[in-house]
């Protein structure tokens, strides 16, 4: 069985963790019956007093807890993966839930890919938006028909709360955001940098990641500023169809 870091951002958040927090050890507590070891790992990105004092808590014991002063998302992240233990990694925001099978199912889908030799990044079957919009969308492994790295070009298929080797988040980390500069989207820009560099993606069949979409987010701000990724060489007019080769959508010439 595996070693697994669950790896949790905060910044601002109090109350609102409390549900997150139930979510994350009930999904913990069914890794670890099914025999994978869990390592709880926080880190606090220039918290508020009030977010510090809400994790320091001693019912949160169990929780290795850090301290970074990034500002950012991504690179808060990348401190994350630096200080983690365990062999897979899965990211975890302190306002948002997954369902209790996530991370078991994940990780037996890491070790069946390792077991093949392939590198894999697993996503959940549903990311479910709730709070300030409703939305769900369906994520398509990368062997999927409705995959195709055209597709990357212009949207992003996944989020960043997925499962994948740590080995992964080592060879590519996140890049900084620079929202007013017009450059956003960390996570887009990291899947389209990661396939490109041979990585898969895969799907946990069956589980679902809850994603808060407040009315005032790093999301909302970067979609009012109309902040892009920028320019990468994978996304190259004569290199995207590239991308992903050999698999349903990767191999097709037709735009």
């Amino acid at each position: 069985m595996s070693t697994i870091t669950l790896a949790m951002t905060v910044h601002a958040e109090t109350h609102v963790a409390g549900p997150t927090m139930h979510s994350a050890e009930a999904a913990i507590a069914a890794a670890e019956a099914a025999g994978h070891w869990v390592e709880r790992l926080i880190g606090m990105d220039t918290p508020t007093a009030a977010a510090r004092a809400y994790f320091n808590r001693p019912a949160f014991a169990p929780w290795r807890r850090i301290e970074v002063a990034c500002r950012d998302q991504g690179l808060a992240r990348n401190a994350l993966v630096a200080e983690a233990q365990g062999h897979y990694v899965a990211f975890l925001d302190a306002d948002d839930l997954f369902s209790q099978n996530w991370l078991a199912n994940a990780a037996d889908c890491l070790d069946v890919a390792g077991t093949a030799g392939r590198r894999v990044i697993v996503h959940p079957e549903l990311n479910w938006q709730f709070d300030a919009i409703q939305n769900v969308y369906a994520n398509p492994p990368q062997d999927d028909p409705f995959f195709s790295p055209h597709v990357m070009s212009t949207a992003n298929y996944y989020d960043a709360l997925c499962m994948a080797p740590r080995a992964a988040w080592q060879e590519l980390g996140f890049p900084a955001r620079d929202v007013a500069g017009g450059f956003a989207m960390e996570d887009y820009q990291w899947f389209v940098e990661a396939t490109a560099r041979g990585w898969e993606h895969d799907v946990a069949r069956d589980t679902i990641i809850f994603k808060r979409r407040r009315d005032l987010s790093q999301s909302v701000e970067a979609r009012g500023r109309t902040a892009l990724i920028r320019a990468i060489e994978p996304l190259a007019i004569d290199r995207v169809r590239h991308m992903a080769a050999g698999t349903a959508g990767g191999g097709s010439d037709n735009g």
